[in-house]
This record gives structure tokens, sequence and C-alpha cells, in this order.
């Protein structure tokens, strides 16, 4: 595993460790050892060829910056279920002074966009916006004028409308609803019951990278799953998993959890996704 290249220095200060391997070669050992290809990593975490293979190659000056180098790197190391922090840290020491920051371009101001407006455009402006607010005001007051000529309505249709209103009440008070019970009333204050979602649910307690693939070898999902996400599995026949970290993966059928996949950093290839297959299955005995 990735992690095993990695030796720890006891005399240094916390955090940091020892090793003469360069980064980028410490990631083309965890690719190969997995049996993933430079185009497998691309369409994983979204980098270019190109760039996986100048981080991998040490060509570090074709790389687009040092925080998108960083960056890459962290993604990187993610994907093959390596410790991030410890490699971007040690890729900071060996790249110092190999990726620069790019500069920034400053463009010049066009010298006419800079000037104040003429006077005359600055009066004639505030002239227009007078005459606008004028000419709204006359049509709002215009309006109101409309409105306050409206008759009142008469007695008779007033008399009218207040008798058809209480009409309408009294027909409708012997069709009301009838008063809860008190076993309705104690019913109601019942907290209600939690239902568990059916299906296969995937629940992550660590970061752990996620393969599911068809019966065809489509792969369906292939990344990596961090700790507190939750994977749906699609109700497909003959799907398989592969598993980077199969200690940090929790599968739940129909609201049950079954027995774990495997232990804490153990590579699982090819489990059968099916329900019968996922409750029958055995952790395998470690190396």
């Amino acid at each position: 595993m990735g992690h095993a290249m990695l030796k720890e220095n006891p005399v240094s200060p916390p955090g940091r460790f020892r090793t003469e391997m360069p980064v980028g070669e410490i990631l083309n050992r965890a690719r190969v050892h997995y049996g993933r290809s430079i185009e497998d990593v691309e369409r994983a975490i979204r980098i270019r060829a190109g760039q996986i293979e100048a981080i991998e190659q040490g060509r570090l000056d074709e790389l687009p910056g040092r925080v998108y180098a960083l960056g890459f790197v962290r993604s990187y190391a993610e994907y093959l279920g390596l410790d991030s922090e410890r490699l971007v840290r040690l890729f900071k020491e060996q790249s110092a002074g190999v990726v620069k920051e790019k500069p920034e371009l400053h463009f010049p101001v066009a010298a006419s966009e800079s000037k104040m407006p003429a006077l005359w455009v600055i009066f004639l402006s505030l002239f227009a916006s007078f005459a606008v607010i004028l000419i709204l005001s006359v049509i709002y007051t215009d309006d109101r004028t409309l409105v306050s000529e409206v008759p009142p309505v008469s007695e008779t249709v007033r008399a009218d409308l207040e008798a058809e209103k209480v009409k309408g009440i009294e027909a409708r008070i012997p069709y009301g609803p009838p008063a809860p019970t008190p076993e309705q009333m104690a019913a109601a204050v019942q907290p209600p019951r939690q239902v568990q979602a059916p299906g296969i649910i995937l629940k992550m307690t660590a970061n752990s990278w996620v393969d599911i693939r068809d019966e065809n070898g489509k792969a369906i999902v292939s990344k990596v799953l961090k700790a507190g996400d939750q994977y749906f599995v699609p109700d497909s026949p003959n799907l398989k998993m592969s598993l980077g970290n199969a200690g940090a993966v929790q599968v739940v059928i129909d609201g049950n959890a079954v027995a774990p996949l495997g232990a804490e950093g153990e590579i699982r290839r090819d489990i059968p996704l099916g329900r019968e297959a996922l409750q029958g299955i055995q952790k395998p005995a470690l190396e």
C-alpha cells in the first residue's frame, strides 16, 4: 500500500517524515499497484493526462502554478487512498523554487474611460430624470382621482350581501367536522414512526475509493466517497464493487446493517452487490 512508502523520522518535528523518493514516483507506484492507467486517473479526477504525467515524472515547471500543483497532488493522492496531507507537505518541500506562482496581468485602463463626462451631459441627465419623475407623478395622481370618484355601494346592495354572507355561514355549520375523540387526540401527538428506506445503501465511516460497475464493466460510480457520505446503490442486476478501504464502508440492506466487508485500509475487488450475496458474505482473513 502507498502509505508503506513513507517512513516516520523520529528526530524530525511532529507531522514531518523522511523519504528520498519524489512525490511523483510515489503516486506512480501506487497507480501501477492498483492497475490504473493515466486515462483512468484523468477521467476520475478531471486533471489532464499531460499534467498527471508531469507530476509523476517530476516535470514540475510544466504545471500551471504552485496553488494548482498542490491541488492536483491532493486530488491524486485521495483518489489512490494515500495520505494526502503528508504528500502535499512533502511536495511543498520538494517543489520549493521549482513551481512558481504565475504573475498576475494588469491591463491599463484607457485614458478616455478615466475622464469625467462633459458638464452638459450631467445637466442633460438630471433634466431627463426630473422629467420622468414629473410624468410618473402626474399619471399616478390621475389614477388616484379616478378611484376616488367611484360611487359608494348602495344600502340595498350592502344589505343583500350581508344577508347572503350570514346565510352561507349558517348553511355550513351543521355539516362541519365532528370534534375529535380523546383517542384521536392522543394518536395525533404520537411521534411519527421512522420508515427505513428500502434498498442497498453504502454509509461511509471514513474516506474510501468506491468503484461500482455493471455486468458489462461500465462504471456507475468511480470516485472517493468521504466520511459521512451515503450512496444509494441502483437496483440493477449483476453489479460488482471494488473498495480501496473496505473497513470504511458500512452496507445497509432495507434498514439492516450487514457484516463488515473488510478491515480498515483493506482493498477488496469484485464484491457482488446482490442482497443474498451481501448478506452471506464473510469477512476475508487478513494476510
